[in-house]
Order: structure tokens, then sequence, then C-alpha cells
């Protein structure tokens, strides 16, 4: 009696042994209390991109410098400059077109390209425009940044402008730049850059660049895309950024304080930047998966 009883407790745990096994095998499971680890996400975010880019900026001699007939930018000018020149140094390294253009080597054509007519304005500061790449695009925003000083003393929200003497939608004058929608055609990046933010106002960096900034209201001249235009340029600023660089490179008359050599460039905004670049470049995965 005793075996048996023994031989029937010997059953019972087998068949239990079985019967766990054959459900393991099914699928059926029970929920595992440790998970299998997911991949780790970057140790960053857009905020966090913006706070530290901002802080290098508001730190700087350029934010200092007192331009001329204009006196200091606005904090937020700087700022917002300093992140539309990093997200077009991630577009750099990533080969994007629109900023191979940007930082492109001197062209030696000086009735196109600003960095020919400036060159020795570059040469004085000693900054690099003869070799294509992030040096050269640091030249092309530091006097970007002085153009921007010229045309609305950093303001993102100017225009249009109603000295303009524009007639039609397509040649008046707005945004930080004063850029109009009649330069479009000078090349298709000009195009590329221009469908980019029309279809995302998410990437324009206006909470930025509107700090502490206010604007006479000029309205809006004309209809169709024209208008369009305009109103991106004035409330789109790092899209106004990116399209007047373009325009630097391939369209140089369309701009007066450049055709009379007014915009600045000043080496402590290149500096500026330089440590810009240097952030970006030591976080390159992640400022650039955010920035873009």
């Amino acid at each position: 009696m005793k075996i048996k009883k023994i031989w029937l407790i010997a059953s019972a745990i087998t068949f239990i042994q079985f019967g766990i096994q054959d459900s393991l095998a099914f699928g059926s499971r029970p929920p595992s209390s440790n998970p299998p680890a997911q991949p780790e996400k970057p140790k960053g975010d857009l905020k966090t991109v913006i706070e530290n880019i901002t802080k290098m900026t508001k730190n700087s001699s350029c934010a200092n410098y007192s331009w001329k007939n204009r006196g200091r930018a606005p904090a937020a000018y700087m700022a917002g400059m300093g992140l539309t020149f990093a997200r077009s140094l991630c577009r750099e390294r990533a080969n994007e077109s629109t900023a191979k253009l940007m930082a492109s080597k001197n062209t030696h054509d000086g009735n196109r390209d600003t960095i020919t007519w400036y060159e020795n304005n570059f040469d004085a500061q000693n900054l690099e425009i003869d070799v294509s790449g992030p040096e050269t695009l640091r030249s092309l925003y530091t006097l970007g940044i002085g153009l921007g000083m010229r045309e609305s003393s950093g303001k993102y929200c100017e225009g249009y402008d109603v000295s303009g003497g524009a007639s039609n939608s397509s040649e008046a004058e707005a945004g930080m730049f004063q850029t109009s929608y009649n330069s479009v055609g000078a090349s298709s990046e000009l195009r590329k850059i221009y469908n980019e933010y029309k279809a995302d106002r998410s990437k324009c960096f206006l909470d930025t660049f509107k700090q502490g900034v206010s604007c006479k209201d000029r309205g809006f001249i004309g209809s169709g895309e024209g208008l369009v235009f305009q109103q991106l340029a004035k409330s789109c600023p790092a899209f106004a950024a990116e399209y007047a660089m373009i325009t630097l490179r391939v369209l140089r008359k369309h701009y007066g304080p450049l055709n009379r050599k007014e915009a600045e460039v000043v080496k402590s905004c290149n500096q500026m930047l330089d440590a810009v670049q240097e952030y970006v470049e030591s976080r390159n995965s992640i400022v650039c998966s955010v920035l873009n």
C-alpha cells in the first residue's frame, strides 16, 4: 500500500509537470514580471537643445555687440539664429542638398554669390570661405546675422516693407531678411525649402524668435502664392533664415544692404556659432534627431 501511494504521488507530479510544459508550448505563458529590455532612447529632447543653445548665444560677446545704427540685437534673434544654424549644420552633415549649397566654397561669381562679393570682408576677419563644409556655412551665417540686423533689427515679424514700392504680392518684402517671393525661381533649393516649411509649421522656432519682440502690424499685400510667402516669412522665422542663407548664395542682388556692403561681418558672432557647432558635433545623433 505504501509503495502504491508513492507511485500515485509520483504520477501526479509527472502529470502536473507535463501540463505546465504543454501549456507553455501553446503560448499560454503567464505574463512575465521581467519584460524584455527596450532599446535605450537618446537622452535629449528639443526643449533641452533649445535651452542649451539659447544659453550659449546669451552669454556670447556677439549678444553684446552694438550694430551700426541698430544697437544690440534682441536676445531672441541671437538664440533663433543659433538654433537655425544648428539645423543647417545637421542638414549639411546629412548631405542634404539645401545645406550643401549654403556650405559650398566660394564660387567666385560676385554677381550671384554673396560669399564672393564679401570676400575681402571675410578675409579681413580670417573666416573660411574657400573650403566647402561647416566652416563656410558658419561664415555664411555670420554674415546672415549682420544682414538680419540691417533689414529688420533682428525682428522676425517685420514687413511688408511699405517703402519698397511693391505693387503685388510677389514683390512684397517680409520677415527678418525682407525677402520677397519673386526670388524663388533663382534656385530649385529655394523652392524645396519653401515647400518643406510650408508643409510643416512645427519647425519654425517661433517661440524662440518672438520672446520679447514686437512689430508694427503692416499687414500684407496682394493674394496668391506671394501672399502665402509673406505670411510664412513673418510667422516662421526659421524658414526666413534658411531661405535667406540660400538666397545669399544664388541671388546676391536681392538684398540692398548686401549690394551696398552695409551688413556687418562680426568675428564674435562667428565665435558664437563655433560654440554652437561644437555642441552639435559632440551630440550629433541627439541634437540632429530633434532639430530635424
